[in-house]
């Protein structure tokens, strides 16, 4: 895909009528950043007190594992169903 056909995909995405498709992909983004920028302050809680960084990171894991299983499955599912359909609907020339 060159750029011009990137850039026409983001400008056709940025003028969706749809509130929930043009939020979609920053608000995923937000999400990331916002997990990525939560390792400085537990870098520094954990340099000044390491117990403290380890109860945070424990209560982390216990909230991830009390997630049920389907409901990883159907993210998964999802996702997966949505690239499929985006790569078949560029491959027939139904979406840009």
């Amino acid at each position: 895909m060159s750029r011009q056909e990137q850039a026409a995909a983001v400008e056709t995405v940025a003028e969706e009528d749809d509130a929930w498709v043009r939020r979609a992909r920053p608000a995923f983004l937000y999400i990331m950043y916002g997990l990525l920028l939560w390792s400085v302050p537990m870098g520094l809680i954990a340099g000044v007190r390491p117990q403290m960084a380890a109860a945070i990171v424990e209560g982390m894991r216990a909230y991830l594992e009390a997630l049920p299983e389907p409901l990883y499955a159907l993210f998964g599912t999802g996702y997966l169903g949505y690239t499929a359909a985006r790569a078949w609907g560029k491959a027939k020339g139904v979406e840009r």
